[in-house]
């Protein structure tokens, strides 16, 4: 299953990592590049 996450802030950011650890496939974005970049090197999908 690939989930999205909108919102990449202290919740959102940490919420995505868990769900990358679980084997799960994220979508994620924000308005704030770098916080996208961070999570795309840690596995998701920016």
């Amino acid at each position: 299953m690939q989930l999205g996450m909108v919102g990449l802030g202290r919740m959102g950011g940490n919420m995505v990592r868990r769900l990358l650890r679980g084997g799960q496939q994220c979508l994620v974005y924000t308005r704030n590049p770098a916080s996208v970049r961070q999570l795309v090197s840690e596995g998701a999908t920016g």
